[in-house]
């Protein structure tokens, strides 16, 4: 992405500035120069008033062979705020604590055995905060995920959606909404393995199977902000005897498709995510029947959109994530594996057991990147930030 010279697009260069800071740093304005194609006295009027507001800070000298003035080199300040993150599960409610680079201060995980109100949820949160001697007014804005077993897609984001509105409300904080998939992309690309490349398909395998979609460092976001249902995607011929549809990927390959294959069983009694294929003899099986529609899921994936590579993340304990992964291979022949490749078709996220609220915690700061990336966020009503809140969500002049 460019920038532009005009005093109408400050908004606009702010946000392009920020981001090559992000992702690039340590970086020296000359480099943020050429790589926007702006001025460099408008970035060093952006990086100024950056600095003013301590979300960036200056980092030794950039070596130089030439001639002239050495460069200072620009980072994310990663103490200027916190994040918060907010993941829902039918089993739990997760919340963490993050610095502003994605690093994790603290987090809790609170066990479920009825559905959560927003009054819950902050009364949770907010003890949490005060348990770590931590200000409101330090707190940037929130991410939240929800992951449900009921439900069609379009009818639980609007259920989403309401929460975030009213989460936001009473905590007069701005929260910010994605599925995990696209949280964890969220996270890859800005702190993870995917802060070069300039696109990528994230999978996660949560109570459903979800997908984000990056081109050109964007994650698509579809109609009505809906994209990446790649669990209803249909993989056997197999018809539903209660729906007629056939046999959808969620129905093989999620993490309720698990739980209902070890019920009735031993393993039922041991949490999903503890599971291991090497003791757990159901476990086993299922993952046996979970990998030709996976495979058939990935293969359509590349065949579609041929992206740099497909990263791949779970709810699953490492160990049974590894073993599908190793018998997912060999992959189906598709147009992603011709030509040369620098990087390998699929790639097992690391930290899967904290990937996921790392990627919720990530979901602010991102948001604040581009305007096209603000629409997943809500701003209270009437609402009145400290100047950083101000400068990073509301600045559009």
């Amino acid at each position: 992405m460019k920038g532009s010279n005009a005093k109408q697009n400050k908004a606009i260069n702010l946000r392009l500035v920020l981001t090559q800071i992000v992702t690039l740093g340590p970086i020296s304005r000359a480099d943020i120069a050429r790589n926007t194609l702006l001025t460099k006295q408008t970035i060093t009027n952006m990086v100024e008033e950056l600095i003013a507001i301590n979300l960036v800070e200056e980092m030794g000298i950039k070596r130089s062979e030439g001639a002239g003035k050495p460069s200072k080199m620009l980072c994310l300040n990663k103490h200027a705020a916190f994040t918060c993150a907010i993941r829902i599960t039918p089993e739990r409610l997760e919340l963490g604590l993050y610095y502003l680079n994605g690093e994790c201060h603290s987090t809790i995980t609170k066990q479920l055995t009825s559905p959560l109100r927003a009054t819950d949820i902050r009364h949770v949160l907010e003890q949490f905060i005060a348990t770590n001697n931590i200000s409101m007014q330090t707190i940037l804005a929130g991410g939240l995920s929800i992951n449900t077993r009921q439900g069609d897609v379009i009818s639980q984001h609007q259920l989403n959606q309401t929460l975030q509105a009213q989460l936001s409300e009473l905590l007069h904080l701005p929260i910010a909404l994605e599925s995990t998939a696209s949280a964890c992309a969220a996270y890859q690309m800005l702190f993870g393995e995917a802060k070069t490349l300039h696109n990528f398909v994230y999978i996660h395998i949560g109570n459903k199977v979800e997908a984000a979609v990056v081109y050109d460092r964007q994650i698509m976001l579809g109609q009505n902000g809906l994209t990446g249902a790649i669990g209803d995607m249909f993989v056997t011929p197999e018809h539903n005897e209660k729906t007629g549809e056939l046999g959808k990927l969620n129905e093989f390959s999620s993490l309720d498709s698990l739980a209902t294959f070890v019920a009735n069983s031993p393993e039922a009694a041991i949490p999903l995510n503890t599971l291991d294929p090497t003791k757990h003899v159901k476990c086993a099986a299922w993952i046996a029947q979970a990998t030709e529609p996976l495979r058939i899921a990935i293969h359509t994936l590349e065949s579609l959109l041929n992206t740099q590579t497909i990263i791949l993340g779970s709810d699953l304990g490492e160990t049974c994530l590894d073993k599908l992964i190793r018998t997912l291979r060999p992959f189906i022949p598709s147009i992603a594996q011709l030509g040369k490749r620098d990087i390998v078709r699929l790639i097992k996220v690391p930290n899967i057991n904290s990937v996921a609220l790392s990627g919720v915690a990530t979901l602010p700061l991102h948001a604040a990147l581009s305007n096209k990336n603000m629409q997943t966020l809500y701003m209270p009503k009437l609402f009145q930030g400290t100047p950083l809140q101000e400068r990073v969500f509301l600045r559009q002049n």
